[in-house]
């Protein structure tokens, strides 16, 4: 584990800049500009949720392997709370379209799929009963 952070985690984090970044090329390419700048909001607090989260569960895990109880765990309201309020925020004063920000903050949602997929496949046992990951 890198930096504290389990390298699931750290792949979803990545998938999660990966995908964004191409989502909000072709959007900006293809799509009216309220729609792509939706894509790149959404894409973007997307990517700052990710990021604040394994923050918050990197210190969570460090708190339990110490034996602090409480740690990380209280840091979860004040994040959600900052992420409504950043998503009522956006849609209410940004010049964005609604289905181009759910679009583009729903992006965790495919990274976290490939992230399984990619685990599934690693380590799928082969018909000799040996792993392959």
């Amino acid at each position: 584990m890198a930096n504290g952070a389990p390298a699931s985690i750290q792949r979803i984090e990545r998938l999660n800049y990966v995908l964004g970044g191409l989502l909000v090329i072709v959007g900006a390419l293809t799509q009216p500009r309220s729609v792509a700048l939706g894509l790149a909001v959404g894409v973007a607090l997307t990517c700052v949720n990710f990021f604040v989260l394994r923050k918050i569960v990197v210190k969570w895990t460090d708190d339990a392997a110490a034996g602090r109880t409480q740690g990380g765990a209280v840091l979860i309201i004040p994040k959600m709370i900052g992420l409504m309020a950043a998503v009522v925020a956006c849609l209410a004063l940004l010049p964005i379209s609604a289905g181009g920000f759910i679009i583009g903050y729903s992006l965790f949602l495919a990274s976290i799929m490939v992230e399984v997929l990619m685990t599934a496949i690693r380590h799928t046992p082969t018909a000799n009963g040996n792993d392959h990951g």
